[in-house]
């Protein structure tokens, strides 16, 4: 058994790696036994009493022409951890790499130690011994004669790598009794290096003139030592560097090693899952901007002790995704400060969930499976299910639910679900049972200024994919564009989508930048629009508007240029919040009101099919109002929305053509009041709907 105070091979490595970077060589085995004199431990007192300190070692070793680095660092670290398990060790210490180091006679460590005149039989005995747990002899003589064999036996390692998965670098565990701590061990600033004990020696046993200078110099650097304690191992800008560099290397695979989920512990989540916050220690997630109040909110939500399940509610597109994933990058940063807060977040699609289990009990076993492991992380795992509504709808609820509610209710499930308004309304509202184990955090559209500050932070990733640069106003055209003419998704996902693609063609075409031009392509082949006029300017467009109408609707031009002028007057902002115009055209059958509509809407929109007719004869009625707003709760067709609420939170801007107003009832009338003064109707939801960017046409 090896002594309490060796060092741990994982943190050996992480110091091999730092002195390699500071030398800027790339790691090798003469690193490895470097560090195995620059961290205290008894291989260390071991190596100085020696006199193969590390600074000779590497001193010598370039003197030699650095006849390579020990071999084949995989192997290397085979051998190690078979020396440990004849040892009877739980994981490799730092006698363990020694003995390894040295077990090759020839080879470029063993030749600079002997260059140095430095006794490596003796150097492996001593590491025995620590290997063992026995204190190492009192001193070390050099160019002693060789001592005849000994009773001790040196374990055999095997001289070829052994066969198998490819080898992973050691890493001391999580509650391995073997170290106190996982932070490797470097030599703080001010510490004195250590001065083993010197035997007076008599004169003959110094037989050459180097090792009488090596002894000099020992001499002089313990004075040197003795009046000035901040003398250390390495030099004063050497250790701050190294030290530095150590504790960053450090930090980051604590971080990583703290999210990791052993496989064979945790076989569902490790194979099914994908972990985001060990993602998102590892700098693998995109930023997520604009989305702190959501986060906290599901924060808050699964702190609770029960019903601790948050689920994001909002349409296709929102950023129900990236909020979870923001919540793992919370996460994944509070842990780094506080290591009680270290909680796990593990994606689980739900279709890999569902696979494979046709037959009845297949996916309750696996179920129970699953939380037994979440379980089994004693709180620390939070699950997170994209479309959760699936795991309470059709064959899987028949078989789950009441296991899953049961589980949900105790908070021993703790999970984040997402799903549409619409699923989540039919699905887990309509179970009030269900609905208790879940608080719903509404996801909302982001506002044109969220949804630029969003594209800049996705932009950087984008463009380090492609290798192209965003301009400002492609960015900017973006938004404007996907709102106007990809009217059935959501920002920011439309918007991202269009300079995602634009960057894709950028690339392909060798361009460097993507610009205003770039994106408008993009647009016009998904709206299936000319390009030319959608790169056409809005002043060009309402400069010549007069003209364009009139080439649509002849004999009008009077009332055409009156048409011109208001939408000119709103478009330049000059107005209260109301819709773009509001029009009453009135004369008999035939004379060009409807056509006056569809001139609008091409001219505006770019697009004859921008617009929403509503017949107003339909709506003699006063409970007609359902038909544009939506039926009430409780009612049959609630879910569906209202006719022309729907339509205008699905496009946005259009024209809305109100055919023969005089026929609807006044009911109907009062309702549109709210339209035409501030330019907004709520639904039946409760959902505000904007008509700002629409134009308003009554016909009569």
């Amino acid at each position: 058994m090896a002594h309490s105070t060796e060092i741990a091979l994982g943190q050996l490595i992480t110091q091999a790696e730092a002195v390699a970077h500071h030398r800027s060589e790339t790691l090798s085995g003469i690193h490895l036994f470097a560090a195995l004199g620059g961290v205290p431990g008894g291989v260390r007192d071991l190596l100085n009493q020696s006199g193969a300190n590390f600074r000779r070692v590497l001193d010598n070793w370039e003197r030699l022409g650095a006849p390579g680095g020990g071999g084949s660092l995989e192997i290397l670290y085979r051998r190690v951890s078979e020396v440990a398990r004849q040892f009877g060790a739980k994981s490799p210490l730092a006698p363990h790499l020694l003995l390894t180091l040295l077990e090759e006679s020839g080879g470029p460590i063993n030749t600079t130690l002997q260059a140095m005149n430095v006794d490596v039989e003796e150097l492996r005995q001593g590491a025995i011994r620590l290997g063992q747990g026995q204190p190492t002899r009192t001193a070390l003589k050099r160019n002693r004669p060789r001592p005849a064999a000994r009773a001790q036996v040196v374990p055999v390692m095997p001289r070829e790598p052994v066969a198998g998965p490819k080898y992973r670098v050691p890493t001391t565990s999580r509650k391995s009794p073997t170290t106190a701590q996982s932070v490797p061990v470097v030599p703080q600033v001010g510490a004195a290096p250590f001065r083993g004990r010197r035997q007076t020696s008599p004169p003959e046993e110094v037989n050459s003139e180097e090792n009488q200078s090596a002894l000099s110099e020992e001499s002089v650097a313990t004075k040197t030592v003795a009046t000035n304690p901040a003398a250390q191992t390495f030099g004063r800008d050497e250790q701050a560097e190294l030290a530095s560099q150590t504790a960053a290397a450090s930090v980051a695979e604590l971080s990583r090693r703290r999210f990791e989920l052993p496989k064979k512990k945790f076989p569902i989540l490790t194979q099914v899952g994908r972990n985001l916050s060990l993602a998102a220690a590892e700098n693998r997630l995109d930023p997520v901007v604009g989305r702190n109040e959501e986060i906290e909110s599901a924060l808050d939500v699964l702190a609770k002790r029960h019903a601790n399940n948050p689920c994001l509610i909002g349409p296709s597109g929102v950023g129900k995704t990236s909020v979870a994933r923001g919540i793992a990058l919370h996460l994944a940063s509070v842990a780094a400060e506080d290591s009680s807060e270290d909680r796990i977040v593990i994606e689980l699609p739900i279709s890999e969930l569902l696979a494979g289990t046709g037959v009845r009990g297949a996916l309750a076993g696996r179920l129970n499976a699953l939380k037994k492991e979440v379980r089994l992380a004693e709180g620390r795992v939070i699950l997170f299910f994209d479309e959760i509504h699936q795991l309470f709808a059709g064959d899987a609820a028949e078989e789950i639910a009441a296991d899953m509610k049961l589980s949900l209710a105790r908070g021993e499930l703790p999970c984040i679900g997402a799903t549409s308004s619409d699923e989540y309304r039919r699905v887990i509202e309509g179970d009030s049972s269900l609905a208790r184990r879940f608080s719903a955090v509404e996801i909302e559209e982001p506002s044109r200024e969220d949804a630029y500050v969003v594209l800049s932070s996705v932009a950087a990733r984008l463009e380090e994919h492609h290798g192209v640069r965003f301009s400002e106003e492609a960015l900017s055209s973006a938004i404007s564009w996907s709102l106007r003419y990809l009217p059935g998704r959501c920002l920011p996902d439309k918007a991202v989508s269009l300079i995602d693609l634009a960057g894709a063609r950028s690339r392909r075409r060798r361009i460097e930048e993507v610009n205003r031009a770039a994106v408008a392509e993009v647009v016009a082949s998904q709206a299936s629009m000319p390009l030319d006029r959608l790169l056409e300017s809005d002043g060009d467009r309402m400069m010549q508007l007069e003209e364009s109408l009139k080439g649509r609707v002849i004999g009008h031009e009077e009332h055409l240029a009156k048409i011109a002028r208001i939408l000119r007057r709103n478009a330049a902002g000059i107005g209260m919040r109301r819709p773009i115009g509001t029009f009453l055209l009135l004369g008999p059958t035939g004379v060009g009101k409807t056509e006056t509509a569809k001139a609008i809407a091409d001219v505006l929109f770019h697009n004859e099919g921008a617009m929403t007719r509503i017949d107003m004869a339909e709506m003699s009625e006063s409970h007609a109002v359902a038909k544009l707003v939506g039926a009430p709760p409780g009612y049959i067709g609630h879910d569906a929305g209202g006719q022309l609420t729907e339509a205008v939170r699905r496009r946005p801007y259009q024209v809305i053509l109100l055919d023969e107003i005089e026929k609807a009832h006044p009911d109907v009338l009062t309702t549109f009041l709210a339209v035409f003064d501030e330019g907004r109707m709520t639904d039946s939801r409760g959902r505000l709907v904007d008509f700002t960017n629409t134009v308003m046409i009554l016909t009569s």
